[in-house]
């Protein structure tokens, strides 16, 4: 066994989950968006976020992507609106704190604990007709 073998033996199993990955992405853009003073600084975090968001995006399109359908719609839609509000400000003042709290709140989504059930969003007295999706305005 090569050297190399070994060590990635060793390794192997000694990862994070990807949804912690994930998690540790959007504070790490945010982190980045939160110290941005500078104009440098504010291109190369919006870039930063608008590359997280781009990632995900090619993610959730994907054929063998195991996410429900509402969710990857819903992941979709706040994608989107996070990139284009990020182009909107890499050309203006506007401010960031809308780009920190949805990449919060995608934080506080990847960091709970997954659902014990098979079926998201479902809950023991809810029908599939309660799913609603989300709409992102302005």
């Amino acid at each position: 066994m090569t050297y190399g073998m070994s060590q990635y033996q060793n390794q192997s199993g000694t990862y994070l989950p990807p949804r912690e990955v994930e998690a540790m992405a959007f504070r790490h853009v945010n982190d980045l968006l939160s110290k941005a003073k500078t104009h440098s600084d504010r291109q190369s975090a919006l870039s930063a976020n608008l590359k997280l968001w781009g990632i995900l995006m090619q993610g959730i399109q994907r054929t063998d992507c195991p996410l429900d359908e509402i969710l990857r719609k819903d992941l979709t839609t706040v994608g989107t609106w996070s990139m284009r509000y990020a182009n909107v400000a890499l050309n203006s003042d506007t401010s960031l704190k809308a780009l920190i709290d949805i990449n919060e709140d995608m934080i506080e989504g990847l960091s709970a604990s997954p659902p014990a059930t098979a079926t998201p969003y479902a809950t023991s007295t809810a029908s599939s007709d309660a799913r609603m999706a989300i709409q992102m305005v302005g």
